[in-house]
């Protein structure tokens, strides 16, 4: 498996950070050298294995996704319920653009909603 990957041009190496059942979450560093600086530098990738979908956050969106996975890592008692958990909360996090987890909640009918909600 390679540990780098290309956006826009640019080489990016890759850190896989967690893995669940479904998703893989990578860390992006940028390696450039005599190039212009691309926009994106550093963040995060969400590679979904089902949809065959990626997606790059970076800035507060991917601080809100480290900051939800190291909490539902801490949360779950073990491994594989917290690939459970990750999954479940990546499902709705990707459907509703919504990284924080403490804002994702769920309406009656089971369809994600933000609410205004913070884990203390």
């Amino acid at each position: 498996m390679r540990d780098y990957t290309f956006l826009n041009g640019a080489r990016f190496s890759v850190n896989n950070l967690f893995r669940s059942l479904r998703f893989d979450v990578d860390r992006l560093d940028l390696s450039w050298v005599d190039s212009e600086k691309p926009e994106f530098t550093r963040g995060l990738r969400i590679v979904d294995h089902h949809e065959v979908n990626t997606i790059t956050v970076d800035g507060e969106e991917a601080d809100n996704l480290i900051y939800s996975l190291t909490y539902l890592f801490g949360k779950e008692e073990g491994y594989e319920a917290f690939r459970v958990a990750m999954d479940a909360y990546l499902i709705v996090a990707l459907e509703s653009k919504e990284y924080l987890v403490s804002k994702q909640t769920k309406n009656p009918e089971g369809k994600p909603e933000a609410s205004e909600a913070f884990i203390h």
